[in-house]
């Protein structure tokens, strides 16, 4: 099945992409598409709510500890969901990401 997923790095302009994944792809399969785009770093998966729908997205588990740069647009999407059950939260005592995220059109990680 063709999966959609959205690569947000570090001020860059969000890079589209698909690839073709089984419904239940496995660790396996993710970890040999997620580990060049995250250059290499060991991914850690955040589940999102992304268009008001549940989400699965990848990021550098270590990538702030790395010294990477905030990612504001990987930020955002991964503070909607905590901030969509929780309003008035001030944004910025949530966690941020940092460096590169992948965010899959879908649920990927079962």
């Amino acid at each position: 099945m063709r999966t959609a997923f959205t690569i947000y790095r570090v001020d860059a302009e969000p890079e589209q992409a698909e690839a073709d994944l089984p419904e239940q792809p496995g660790y396996r399969l993710l970890r040999d598409l997620l580990t060049p785009l995250l250059d290499g770093a060991r991914f850690e998966h955040v589940a999102v709510l992304h268009q008001d729908e549940p989400a699965d997205m990848f990021v550098d588990e270590f990538g702030a500890l790395n010294g990477l740069p905030r990612n504001e647009a990987a930020t955002k999407i991964y503070r909607n969901n905590w901030l969509t059950m929780h309003p008035g939260t001030p944004p910025d005592d949530l966690p941020a990401i940092y460096g590169t995220a992948v965010l899959f059109a879908r649920r990927v990680w079962f």
